[in-house]
Protein backbone atom coordinates (compact mmCIF):
# COMPACT_ATOMS: atom_id res chain seq x y z
CA UNK A 1 0.00 0.00 0.00
CA UNK A 2 1.62 3.26 -0.94
CA UNK A 3 2.07 5.50 1.63
CA UNK A 4 -0.69 8.32 0.98
CA UNK A 5 -3.28 5.39 0.82
CA UNK A 6 -2.40 4.23 4.09
CA UNK A 7 -2.79 7.82 5.28
CA UNK A 8 -6.17 8.08 3.68
CA UNK A 9 -7.49 4.28 5.48
CA UNK A 10 -6.29 5.29 8.65
CA UNK A 11 -8.03 8.87 8.35
CA UNK A 12 -11.24 6.97 7.38
CA UNK A 13 -10.91 3.96 10.25
CA UNK A 14 -10.45 7.17 12.88
CA UNK A 15 -13.58 8.84 11.54
CA UNK A 16 -15.53 5.23 11.56
CA UNK A 17 -15.33 4.74 14.95
CA UNK A 18 -16.01 8.19 15.96
CA UNK A 19 -19.31 8.19 14.19
CA UNK A 20 -22.08 7.90 15.63
CA UNK A 21 -23.46 4.64 14.40
CA UNK A 22 -19.87 3.19 15.86
CA UNK A 23 -20.36 4.74 19.23
CA UNK A 24 -24.15 3.88 19.53
CA UNK A 25 -23.83 -0.04 18.28
CA UNK A 26 -20.01 -1.10 19.62
CA UNK A 27 -20.20 1.37 22.81
CA UNK A 28 -17.50 3.66 24.34
CA UNK A 29 -14.94 0.94 24.31
CA UNK A 30 -15.35 -0.56 20.68
CA UNK A 31 -13.87 -3.67 21.32
CA UNK A 32 -15.09 -7.59 22.57
CA UNK A 33 -15.17 -7.75 25.65
CA UNK A 34 -15.27 -4.03 26.87
CA UNK A 35 -13.36 -2.49 30.07
CA UNK A 36 -13.42 -6.02 31.87
CA UNK A 37 -10.89 -7.46 28.55
CA UNK A 38 -8.92 -4.54 29.32
CA UNK A 39 -8.43 -5.76 33.36
CA UNK A 40 -7.75 -8.85 32.06
CA UNK A 41 -4.89 -7.97 29.92
CA UNK A 42 -3.60 -5.18 33.13
CA UNK A 43 -4.12 -8.54 35.54
CA UNK A 44 -2.06 -10.86 33.40
CA UNK A 45 0.49 -8.04 32.03
CA UNK A 46 1.48 -7.73 36.30
CA UNK A 47 0.64 -3.89 36.43
CA UNK A 48 2.49 -1.94 39.27
CA UNK A 49 1.26 0.61 41.16
CA UNK A 50 4.29 3.45 39.73
CA UNK A 51 4.46 1.41 36.18
CA UNK A 52 4.63 3.29 32.93
CA UNK A 53 2.77 1.92 29.99
CA UNK A 54 1.51 3.28 26.09
CA UNK A 55 -2.02 2.82 24.91
CA UNK A 56 -1.25 2.51 20.94
CA UNK A 57 -4.61 3.45 19.37
CA UNK A 58 -6.01 4.25 22.13
CA UNK A 59 -9.37 6.00 21.00
CA UNK A 60 -11.46 7.81 23.30
CA UNK A 61 -9.31 6.89 26.31
CA UNK A 62 -11.73 4.56 28.04
CA UNK A 63 -8.92 2.13 28.18
CA UNK A 64 -6.14 4.34 29.19
CA UNK A 65 -8.21 5.79 32.11
CA UNK A 66 -9.90 2.95 33.17
CA UNK A 67 -6.14 1.05 33.49
CA UNK A 68 -4.95 4.14 35.23
CA UNK A 69 -7.40 3.94 38.16
CA UNK A 70 -7.58 0.43 38.57
CA UNK A 71 -3.70 0.11 38.23
CA UNK A 72 -2.61 3.45 39.63
CA UNK A 73 -0.20 3.28 37.03
CA UNK A 74 0.70 6.14 34.32
CA UNK A 75 -0.29 5.78 30.93
CA UNK A 76 0.41 7.32 28.00
CA UNK A 77 -2.51 7.23 24.55
CA UNK A 78 -2.03 7.58 21.21
CA UNK A 79 -4.14 8.16 18.72
CA UNK A 80 -4.30 8.75 15.43
CA UNK A 81 -8.16 10.45 15.21
CA UNK A 82 -8.05 14.10 15.88
CA UNK A 83 -11.20 14.14 17.39
CA UNK A 84 -10.80 11.04 19.38
CA UNK A 85 -7.58 12.64 21.08
CA UNK A 86 -9.35 15.73 21.85
CA UNK A 87 -12.19 14.09 23.75
CA UNK A 88 -10.25 11.63 25.55
CA UNK A 89 -8.68 14.74 26.90
CA UNK A 90 -11.44 16.08 27.55
CA UNK A 91 -12.67 12.91 29.06
CA UNK A 92 -9.29 12.75 32.16
CA UNK A 93 -10.01 16.25 32.56
CA UNK A 94 -13.28 16.13 33.36
CA UNK A 95 -13.46 12.17 35.01
CA UNK A 96 -15.38 12.33 38.58
CA UNK A 97 -12.13 9.57 39.79
CA UNK A 98 -8.78 11.08 38.41
CA UNK A 99 -6.64 8.51 36.70
CA UNK A 100 -3.17 9.03 35.19
CA UNK A 101 -3.56 9.54 31.76
CA UNK A 102 -2.27 11.70 29.13
CA UNK A 103 -3.21 11.52 25.10
CA UNK A 104 -1.71 12.98 22.18
CA UNK A 105 -2.17 12.51 19.03
CA UNK A 106 0.46 10.46 16.66
CA UNK A 107 0.44 7.51 14.38
CA UNK A 108 1.23 4.05 15.85
CA UNK A 109 3.46 2.69 12.78
CA UNK A 110 5.48 6.21 13.56
CA UNK A 111 5.63 6.37 16.66
CA UNK A 112 6.46 9.84 18.29
CA UNK A 113 7.84 8.08 21.45
CA UNK A 114 10.86 7.55 23.34
CA UNK A 115 12.28 3.60 22.91
CA UNK A 116 12.96 1.31 26.12
CA UNK A 117 11.14 3.91 28.23
CA UNK A 118 7.89 1.74 29.05
CA UNK A 119 7.10 -0.87 31.62
CA UNK A 120 3.97 -2.43 28.89
CA UNK A 121 2.61 -1.54 26.03
CA UNK A 122 -1.39 -2.48 25.01
CA UNK A 123 -2.34 -3.41 21.58
CA UNK A 124 -6.78 -3.51 21.87
CA UNK A 125 -8.21 -4.55 18.82
CA UNK A 126 -6.06 -2.47 16.65
CA UNK A 127 -2.71 -4.47 14.85
CA UNK A 128 -5.76 -5.60 12.65
CA UNK A 129 -6.64 -2.59 11.03
CA UNK A 130 -2.96 -1.42 10.42
CA UNK A 131 -1.51 -1.86 7.23
CA UNK A 132 2.35 -2.46 8.21
CA UNK A 133 1.65 -4.93 10.78
CA UNK A 134 5.65 -5.37 10.87
CA UNK A 135 6.74 -2.09 10.99
CA UNK A 136 3.63 -1.23 13.75
CA UNK A 137 4.50 -4.76 15.90
CA UNK A 138 8.79 -3.65 15.71
CA UNK A 139 8.10 -0.22 16.95
CA UNK A 140 5.68 -1.48 19.35
CA UNK A 141 8.07 -3.78 20.64
CA UNK A 142 11.11 -1.22 20.47
CA UNK A 143 9.40 1.06 23.09
CA UNK A 144 9.93 -1.60 26.14
CA UNK A 145 12.35 -2.21 28.46
CA UNK A 146 13.84 -5.46 28.37
CA UNK A 147 11.64 -7.14 30.43
CA UNK A 148 8.13 -5.00 29.93
CA UNK A 149 5.02 -6.59 28.72
CA UNK A 150 3.24 -6.48 25.74
CA UNK A 151 -0.86 -6.99 25.92
CA UNK A 152 -2.49 -7.92 22.84
CA UNK A 153 -6.33 -8.29 22.30
CA UNK A 154 -7.55 -8.51 18.70
CA UNK A 155 -9.60 -10.34 16.11
CA UNK A 156 -8.44 -13.37 14.39
CA UNK A 157 -9.91 -14.29 11.03
CA UNK A 158 -9.07 -17.56 9.62
CA UNK A 159 -7.38 -17.78 6.28
CA UNK A 160 -9.46 -16.99 2.75
CA UNK A 161 -12.71 -17.67 5.22
CA UNK A 162 -13.97 -13.87 5.33
CA UNK A 163 -16.74 -13.13 2.39
CA UNK A 164 -16.45 -10.43 0.17
CA UNK A 165 -19.51 -9.31 1.73
CA UNK A 166 -17.52 -8.33 4.85
CA UNK A 167 -14.70 -6.61 3.47
CA UNK A 168 -17.01 -2.77 3.49
CA UNK A 169 -18.38 -0.86 6.64
CA UNK A 170 -18.80 -3.36 8.91
CA UNK A 171 -16.10 -5.99 8.47
CA UNK A 172 -14.02 -2.92 8.88
CA UNK A 173 -15.54 -1.70 12.16
CA UNK A 174 -15.76 -4.95 13.28
CA UNK A 175 -11.84 -5.68 12.60
CA UNK A 176 -12.25 -8.10 10.26
CA UNK A 177 -10.62 -7.31 6.82
CA UNK A 178 -6.67 -7.20 7.68
CA UNK A 179 -7.11 -9.94 10.82
CA UNK A 180 -4.55 -12.55 11.04
CA UNK A 181 -5.23 -15.87 12.30
CA UNK A 182 -3.88 -16.66 16.30
CA UNK A 183 -0.33 -18.49 14.57
CA UNK A 184 0.07 -14.75 12.46
CA UNK A 185 -0.18 -12.61 15.78
CA UNK A 186 2.54 -15.01 17.30
CA UNK A 187 5.02 -15.06 14.51
CA UNK A 188 4.57 -10.94 14.40
CA UNK A 189 5.37 -10.95 18.42
CA UNK A 190 7.99 -13.10 18.05
CA UNK A 191 9.45 -11.50 14.80
CA UNK A 192 9.94 -7.87 16.98
CA UNK A 193 11.94 -9.77 19.88
CA UNK A 194 9.32 -10.48 22.17
CA UNK A 195 8.50 -13.86 23.92
CA UNK A 196 4.89 -15.02 24.13
CA UNK A 197 3.67 -15.98 27.46
CA UNK A 198 0.26 -16.79 27.26
CA UNK A 199 -2.12 -16.82 24.50
CA UNK A 200 -6.00 -17.12 25.88
CA UNK A 201 -8.94 -17.54 23.50
CA UNK A 202 -11.73 -14.87 24.71
CA UNK A 203 -14.03 -15.75 21.37
CA UNK A 204 -17.27 -15.83 23.12
CA UNK A 205 -16.96 -11.76 24.04
CA UNK A 206 -17.44 -11.72 20.13
CA UNK A 207 -20.80 -13.70 20.03
CA UNK A 208 -22.35 -10.86 23.16
CA UNK A 209 -20.78 -8.07 20.81
CA UNK A 210 -22.64 -9.37 17.77
CA UNK A 211 -25.77 -9.78 19.77
CA UNK A 212 -25.29 -6.02 20.63
CA UNK A 213 -24.38 -4.77 17.37
CA UNK A 214 -27.24 -6.50 16.01
CA UNK A 215 -29.84 -4.72 18.47
CA UNK A 216 -28.26 -1.45 17.50
CA UNK A 217 -28.76 -1.75 13.84
CA UNK A 218 -32.45 -2.84 14.63
CA UNK A 219 -32.73 0.46 16.93
CA UNK A 220 -31.28 2.80 14.34
CA UNK A 221 -33.13 1.18 11.27
CA UNK A 222 -36.38 1.63 13.36
CA UNK A 223 -35.99 5.05 14.49
CA UNK A 224 -34.19 6.49 11.52
CA UNK A 225 -35.72 4.15 8.70
CA UNK A 226 -32.78 2.36 6.00
CA UNK A 227 -29.63 4.18 6.27
CA UNK A 228 -28.03 5.71 2.72
CA UNK A 229 -25.03 4.74 1.43
CA UNK A 230 -23.56 7.96 2.21
CA UNK A 231 -24.24 7.53 6.15
CA UNK A 232 -23.24 3.89 6.41
CA UNK A 233 -21.73 2.92 3.07
CA UNK A 234 -22.58 -0.56 2.21
CA UNK A 235 -19.98 -3.24 1.68
CA UNK A 236 -17.52 -2.65 -1.77
CA UNK A 237 -18.59 -5.53 -3.23
CA UNK A 238 -22.54 -5.40 -3.23
CA UNK A 239 -23.75 -3.11 -5.79
CA UNK A 240 -26.73 -2.59 -4.33
CA UNK A 241 -27.17 0.92 -2.09
CA UNK A 242 -29.44 -1.25 0.53
CA UNK A 243 -27.89 -3.61 2.35
CA UNK A 244 -29.31 -6.56 4.78
CA UNK A 245 -26.74 -5.65 8.17
CA UNK A 246 -28.66 -7.70 10.31
CA UNK A 247 -27.81 -10.69 7.56
CA UNK A 248 -24.13 -10.38 7.77
CA UNK A 249 -24.14 -10.25 11.17
CA UNK A 250 -25.66 -13.39 11.50
CA UNK A 251 -23.19 -14.25 8.68
CA UNK A 252 -20.03 -13.13 10.80
CA UNK A 253 -22.29 -14.76 14.14
CA UNK A 254 -21.64 -18.26 12.16
CA UNK A 255 -18.24 -18.15 11.12
CA UNK A 256 -17.68 -17.59 15.05
CA UNK A 257 -19.38 -21.16 15.29
CA UNK A 258 -17.18 -22.65 12.77
CA UNK A 259 -13.86 -21.48 14.40
CA UNK A 260 -13.39 -19.17 11.55
CA UNK A 261 -13.59 -16.16 13.44
CA UNK A 262 -12.92 -15.49 17.27
CA UNK A 263 -11.00 -12.99 19.85
CA UNK A 264 -7.62 -13.89 21.76
CA UNK A 265 -5.79 -12.34 24.32
CA UNK A 266 -1.69 -12.34 23.77
CA UNK A 267 0.57 -12.05 26.33
CA UNK A 268 4.74 -11.43 25.47
CA UNK A 269 7.85 -10.16 27.08
CA UNK A 270 11.11 -8.47 26.04
CA UNK A 271 13.84 -10.69 25.63
CA UNK A 272 16.40 -9.49 28.14
CA UNK A 273 19.83 -8.49 26.23
CA UNK A 274 21.80 -11.68 25.14
CA UNK A 275 18.63 -14.03 25.56
CA UNK A 276 17.57 -14.68 21.92
CA UNK A 277 14.87 -17.24 23.17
Amino acid sequence: MEASDSALAKACCADLYQSGIARAILGETRHPGGLRLTNRLGRLMDIGEGDLLVDLAAGNGASALALSRAFRCRVVGLEYGRAATEEALAQSRNAPVPGRASFLQGDAELLPLKSGAFDGVLLECSLSIFSDKERAMAQAAALLKPGGKMGMSDVTVAPGSLPDELRGTLGQMLCLTEALDVEGYIRLLENAGLTVIKVEDASHEVSDLLAQVKAGLALLFRLQGPFHETEFPAPVSDPEPSVNWADLVDRVADMVTAGQLGYWLFLAAKRQQGNPA
